[in-house]
């Protein structure tokens, strides 16, 4: 059961990026917890690695080709998001992919898909260890 897409489409584009922002740090960090025994400064730095928005840019150029129609076009509004924050370590263009792939997680998440919101997460969060 997610909201309505009436209610979808009447968020705003930084509140999907905002869920989508918790929704993937969570899944990061159980899965980090899930497979290691690390102290929390490990868990912190390995965490970083997959939530910083280079990292997200990548995510969401993997994911593409695969996206439905209706995913890309969340992915497209999420892009087109207006911002006055200046990104940290990354160039506008990997901000704003960031920004749509949390849209996206967010979406998916605020929609009630959340078979389809595990395997992008799935996909997209592969520890190389």
């Amino acid at each position: 059961m997610g909201m309505t897409e009436s209610r979808l489409t009447a968020i705003s584009n930084t509140a999907l990026a905002f869920m989508g922002d918790a929704v993937h740090s969570f899944y990061v960090r159980n899965a980090l917890i899930e497979k290691h025994d690390f102290k929390s400064a490990e868990l912190a730095k390995r965490e970083a690695a997959f939530v910083s928005a280079k990292a997200q840019a990548k995510m969401l150029d993997s994911l593409l080709p695969l996206l439905t129609e209706e995913e890309a076009s969340v992915v497209r509004r999420g892009q087109n998001t207006k911002t006055n924050n200046k990104p940290k370590n990354a160039a506008w263009s990997e901000y704003r992919k960031a920004t749509a792939y949390e849209a996206l997680l967010g979406w998916l998440y605020l929609s009630g898909r959340t078979q389809r919101l595990r395997e992008i997460l799935e996909k997209t969060n592969r520890e190389d260890d």
